[in-house]
This record gives C-alpha cells, structure tokens and sequence, in this order.
C-alpha cells in the first residue's frame, strides 16, 4: 500500500484539468464545456455525435474511477485492485458472464445508437489518452486505466441494475423451507403454493457431503450487497395542469438506493442541434435515460418490483471432458469456459463458466451433478434497450416518448412523465416473462420442461395510464395493478404508507397552486402512518417504570413526524425495533439474524412486506403474529422499558439530549476504504445528520442490525416544470465530481440533507454568466 497517509497535495494533483482548450480529430465543430457553481457540467455541441464525445469526456474527468470500479466489477475483475476480500464477488459475476451478454447487446443495437456509444466511448479515451494526472486511486493501488470498448458501456449498466430483480427473494423462500419445513415456510409467505417446492431435481442422488447450492449463492450474494442496492423505496409523481399555478403538469420523484462513494448517478446538461437534455446520468452510459428532461418532456421512475429473474435446478453429467445436462427425457451439451482470476496478493484461480439452455451456472457444482441456473431477460439474449436511449433523447411528446421505451428490457420500470402539450401519464416499461406460477416463488426442476419461459407481456397490455380524470399518478413501488389483471408482475409489493402520504400532501394543495417549491417540498415528507399507530397504541398503557412513561408522555403527543431535531422518532424507532426483534424471533426461529440484521436481500426484503402486516394487526389489535402466551400490550410495555434502557446507555439520561439527527445519519463509505485503513478520513465524504424514517417520503431506511447507519435514502431529488424548464430543480447526496479532493466531491450533500435543492440551469446565457470553469474543445 502507500507509503503515509494521502497529503492534500496528492489529492489537489490528482484533480483533471477543466480549462484548458483542447483539440480532437473526428470532432464536427466546437464544443464548449461550462461547469456551474456545483460543478455540473453543461455541453454545448453542434452536432449529436459531438454531444456524446463530450458526454463521454466530462464523465472520465468527473468519475473514471467510478466507471473503473464499475467495470472491473462488471466483469469480475475487482478483485485485481481489492485483494481476496472480492474474490467471491469476482466468481460470481464471472459465472454471469456480462462480458457475453454485453457484447450481444451491442451487437443487436441499431447502427445509429451504436455510433452513439462510439462517440461516447471515443470521448472517455480522449480524456485517458492526454490527462496528466489520474484519481488518487490509482495511485493508491498502484493501477493505470484500461482503455474503454463500446461494450463496457453495457457492462457497467448491467452491473448496476440486473441485480434489483427478484431471484434472491426466491433463493430466500428455498432456504427457508430447507431451514424451518414446508409447513413454516408456508405460514411467513401468504399464497406460498407449498406443493411447488422443489429442493433438488427428482432423482438426483448425492454422493458426499449433503450440499446445498442456496447457501452457497446467498454467501456470495452477500458480497455483491454493494452493488445489489435494491432499490425498494422510490418515489416518482406527476401533477396535471389542472393542479398547477401554470397549467402544466409537474413530475418530480426521487430513487432510494444505498448511498453509494461516489453517488451513482451524475447530473448533467448538453444541448446539440438535435435535441437538449437534462438530467441524472449513468457514468459509462449515454443519455440520461431516467430522471430527466428535455426540450419536451420530462419523466422520472421507480423501480417496478417486477419478477423477471427465475433459478432452474439443473441435473449434470461428465460425458468425455465435457458436462450434458438432463431436458425432457434427453442428454444436451452444456456450454463451458474455462476463465481465469488474477487476485491481488492471490495465486491465480481457474474456474468453470457453464451455461445450459436456462441460463447461466451461479451456483452448485456441475461436475457433482448439480447447478442452479439463473434465467434472466437481461443476460438470456440479445436485447435493444440501448435503442431507447436514444429515441429517449428524440422524443417530441409524450406519444413519442412512450415509443421510445418500448425496447427497454431491464430494470423493469414504474415511469412517469409529462410533456410541453399538457400530457401525463405513467407506465411500466420493461420485459416480464410468461410462465409457470411455481417459477414465481422459488427455485424449479429444469428437467422436465414445464417450466419454460412462454412469451412476455406483450407491451400494450403492460400496465398505464394517460392523462386521469383524478389529475394525478403516484408510484411508490407499491402494487400496479388489480386482482383481474391477467399476468404476474410479483407477489410482493412495498406497502402504500408511502404513496398514501404523498397523495394526501397533494390533494391538501388547492386546485390551482401547485408549483415547482410545493411538489419540493413533498419530497420532505416526513410522517410515517406506522409509527404513530405504535405511537397511539403505546399511549392507552399502563406503565410501572417511571422512566418509560416519561417516555410514553412524549409519545402521546406526537404526530409521527420523523424530525431530524425531535427526540420521539429516536423513542419510536427504538420501540419498534424491539417489537420487531420479539415477533420475528418468534416467526423465524435460527434465521432470525439474518432476517433482521442480514446483509443479504432475501430475508430483509421478506421481512420488509411482512412487517407491515404487523403493524396492521397491531392497529387492529389482532394477535396472529404474537407468541402463544402474549398480549399486545405486553409486547408494547417490554418494548418501551427496553427502549428507554438502550437510549440511556446511548444518549445518556437526559431524553432531550436523544435527538433522531444523532443518531439517524448516512454513512458514506469509499469502496477502497477498507482496502487502504489508513486513508479513512479522506476518501469517505462527511455523514449527514438526517430526518425521516423507513416508511416515510422522505427516504431513511435502516437495518435492525446497526438502526443507526442509513443503508437506503435518496440518491436523487428532482422537479421538472414543462411551462418553463428553467424553474426545474434537482439535488444529489455527495457531488458532481468523484475526486475526493475536489471542492464538488460532497458538496450538494448539506443542501440534500435539508431536502433543498440547487438550481437545474437551463439558459444558456445564464450558464455562460455563472460558470465557475470553461473548456472549449475543437475539431484538430
């Protein structure tokens, strides 16, 4: 490692040159590069292949080794700069093997969106090819870039979203049901079909050891939870005109995922004879193809919680070197690679890449007879979605724009827009495969064929909405549909505290005043409709310990607000969580750990859904989660002395000294801060003292394991206004640039933390008068 701590002046000279002119071959004309006060970049390019190029330019000086992290964990490389801390990570993004799908997708991509992500490609490479200085974690590891290919644009996508399916939901109910027996496991899931359980295939014998391949994929699951930041909490709106001050719609919306160093989006304006846009990028990917806006429209998403990811059982044998699996009643050659790993301070490893008709091999031993094979729209085949990239970008209106998505294959979205003619609306966009109801709810025996994939459904009949009588359409991840809707979409959905608050935050607006500030403030939202069912419940005791009604007196006056400088939501939190840690104990036996402080997503997830059914019985005072022998008002009162014992030990005596923002704050965590221990202090950004809670608007959710680190918040806020983009507002949780050592490397997060906002700037002439940095670029 480095020798001493990272100096200042390391980190001043690590930080790219932003000024000075520069010339390209290929260029068409000039481009100028205008950093605001944030230092978000705003492109002004004559044509759209320069756009890109300087898309691709301004996001290496900003975020390579963002894109670096990205690709090498994209393609199982990681390991390479970490050391064996990653080489479970490596082994099984290898075994997804993105570089093949990756380079499919790019194959099957139309010519123009391929040139797209060539200029694209061709303005990160100008960046590698003349800067003088590299971000400070390169020299840190001692590393150098590799150039960058057209199909690491798809890479890094990937990367980034094809873990938010559902599959580790599935590989969760299996291990329950090995753990806990049918009969239990059918209990925690409501319509679990118990006689579809399958654990291994039919007739396959094991020799040795009882293996069991869904530990093994949960273990090396773990080790991806930095990237599989699920994002189970967004929230996404849009208002009519008839709603608004200006007679136009608004849509405004934030995406709740981990916090990530640096953040995963990038916020970014450019303009060219085509088209203009604004909005949160991908870094390595073209466009802005989710939470953004253009000259006519304007859109924002959630994720659609939709089941697009199945695990097949797949039964092996050795047929002369090479591996058959067993279909139908017939033997079929599996595919197999061989792939080697170069881990840091590791002798190298060789290991198999096996892939049959369903997918690919991420767990199990094919050569012992047996894999799970995960089956998945994103990696199955070639899929055009980077086509809608750029027809995103194209779009006139609202017609044009629901066109756009139509390629898009994953993540599945909830996605919602508005155009400059006055149209609304909302629609999941994305592939969702036809199949077999067990598919849905756990691992399936890939031998006899009755499982297959059939089709997908079909995008007309995918569920949306245009321009509603009610003036209004609010997605937060909650379900989409009806009973009568004919396909399966999950099973699972995020309960509607959420989405029920922000519908009531919009419908208190009179018809005709909201604006821009009011849709804002939405995002603030800070009350949380379980806490104060608790709250209520709580107040009707009758307490021995006087401490703990001191504490109850607090509660029975509040309104479940879960305010950053209040002492109730800390009260309320902590009695929640000794609520939770006595059921679930009692529902989950031996997994209860794992359920409640868990880094997995499986049981977490799991618990998520079902913990809102507590609290509904709790609300109903009905006793079906409880032990045998216990009343909800025992329950409550071992909570509150439980509670108030934890906070002292904590916060000391003093209850007004136990303030939420103490306690309740983000912890942003650099990704080679564990790599290098002595460059803690400057490689992860400050923590941000924080309001709200896990079912609250305002996104601040927490793990039972350690309540006090934020693990899922905001990574975006933004408000569009079609009547005049130049009104429209955004904020990111750190910054604009992933250079620790940059003024803009964290210095949004302040105003994130107050759910205020910077400017979107949108006019030209007001960017030109307010740029803290020019760079101009010319055709040499």
């Amino acid at each position: 490692s480095m020798p001493g701590p990272i100096t200042d002046a390391d980190l001043q000279t690590a930080l790219p040159d932003v000024t000075s002119a520069m010339s390209f071959a290929g260029l068409d004309g000039p481009i100028t590069i205008h950093r605001d006060e944030w230092g978000i970049p705003h492109i002004k390019a004559q044509s759209e292949h320069d756009a890109f190029f300087a898309q691709g330019f301004v996001t290496a000086q900003d975020r390579l080794f963002h894109m670096e992290y990205d690709r090498l964990r994209a393609l199982g490389r990681w390991s390479e700069w970490a050391g064996p801390r990653a080489l479970k990570e490596d082994r099984l993004m290898r075994s997804l093997s993105l570089e093949r799908a990756a380079k499919a997708d790019l194959a099957a991509t139309r010519p123009d969106a391929q040139a797209m992500v060539e200029a694209l490609t061709d303005g990160i490479n100008a960046f590698i090819d003349t800067t003088k200085t590299l971000p400070i974690e390169y020299k840190l590891s001692g590393e150098t870039p590799d150039r960058w290919e057209p199909w690491h644009t798809f890479a890094v996508y990937k990367v980034r979203n094809m873990l938010m399916g559902t599959f580790d939901m599935k590989l969760w109910r299996a291990r329950i049901t090995n753990a806990l027996g049918p009969e239990k496991a059918a209990s925690l899931f409501r319509g679990y079909p118990i006689d579809h359980l399958v654990t291994t295939p039919p007739g396959v014998e094991h020799t040795g050891a009882r293996y069991d391949p869904y530990e093994e994929l949960a273990e090396s699951w773990q080790q991806l939870n930095q990237i599989g930041e699920i994002d189970n909490g967004s929230n996404a709106w849009v208002v009519s005109g008839k709603w608004t001050e200006s007679g136009q719609p608004l849509v405004a919306g934030d995406s709740h995922r981990g916090l990530d160093t640096p953040s995963v989006y990038y916020q970014i304006h450019m303009t060219c004879p085509e088209w203009s846009v604004s909005g949160y990028s991908v870094p390595g990917v073209p466009g802005a193809p989710h939470f953004s806006h253009t000259e006519h429209v304007g859109f924002g998403m959630t994720h659609g919680n939709a089941d697009y990811q199945d695990l097949f059982i797949e039964h092996f044998r050795e047929a002369g070197g090479g591996l058959e699996y067993e279909y139908r009643g017939g033997w079929y050659p599996a595919d197999v690679r061989t792939e080697v790993l170069n881990c840091k301070g590791h002798e190298e490893l060789v290991i198999e890449v096996v892939i049959t008709r369903h997918g690919r091999i991420v767990a199990g031993n094919p050569r012992d007879g047996i894999g799970l094979a995960f089956s998945h729209t994103g990696t199955n085949g070639p899929t055009k979605w980077m086509d809608s990239v750029l027809d995103i970008l194209r779009a006139g209106d609202a017609d044009e724009l629901e066109q756009a998505v139509k390629e898009w294959t994953e993540p599945v979205n909830n996605y919602m827009y508005c155009d400059t003619k006055g149209n609304f609306g909302y629609r999941l966009r994305g592939r969702i495969p036809i199949r077999d109801v067990a598919n849905t709810w756990a691992p399936v025996d890939a031998t006899s064929g009755i499982y297959e994939w059939e089709r997908e459904i079909p995008w007309e009949e995918l569920p949306h909405i245009r321009n509603p009588e009610v003036g209004y359409a609010v997605t937060c991840n909650q379900k989409v549909t009806t009973d009568e809707y004919p396909y399966h979409i999950n099973h699972f959905f995020a309960n509607e505290w959420r989405a029920r608050r922000i519908t009531n935050r919009i419908k208190d607006v009179p018809k005709g005043e909201m604006n821009v500030a009011s849709m804002g403030a939405i995002h603030g939202d800070r009350i949380s409709i379980p806490a104060k069912w608790v709250a209520d419940r709580v107040a009707t005791l009758d307490l021995s310990d006087a401490r703990a009604r001191e504490a109850q007196a607090l509660l029975s006056v509040w309104d479940g607000e879960m305010g950053r400088d209040d002492v109730e939501p800390t009260i309320s939190a902590e009695v929640m969580s000794h609520v939770q840690w006595e059921i679930a104990t009692h529902l989950f036996g031996p997994m209860v750990d794992e359920v409640l402080a868990g880094t997995g997503r499986g049981g977490p997830s799991h618990w998520g859904e079902l913990v809102s059914h507590v609290w509904e019985s709790l609300k109903d005072d009905d006793d079906e989660f409880l032990p045998a022998d216990r009343t909800w008002d025992e329950v409550l009162e071992d909570a509150m002395s439980g509670a108030v014992e934890e906070l002292t030990g904590l916060l000391g005596p003093d209850m007004s000294g136990w303030v939420w923002g103490k306690v309740h704050h983000t912890k942003p965590v650099h990704p080679l801060s564990a790599t290098f221990p002595d460059t803690n202090g400057v490689l992860d950004p400050p923590e941000i003292p924080m309001g709200g809670g896990i079912d609250t608007p305002q996104a601040g959710s927490f793990s039972q394991g350690n309540k006090y680190v934020i693990t899922g918040l905001s990574v975006n806020r933004y408000i569009h206004d079609p009547s005049d983009w130049k009104n429209s507002k955004w904020v990111s949780p750190l910054g604009a640039s992933g250079h620790p050592g940059s003024p803009h490397y964290a210095d949004q997060a302040p105003i994130w933390g107050e759910v205020d906002y910077v400017p979107q700037l949108w006019d030209w002439d007001e960017i030109a008068a307010r740029a803290e940095t020019t760079q101009e670029l010319s055709p040499g």
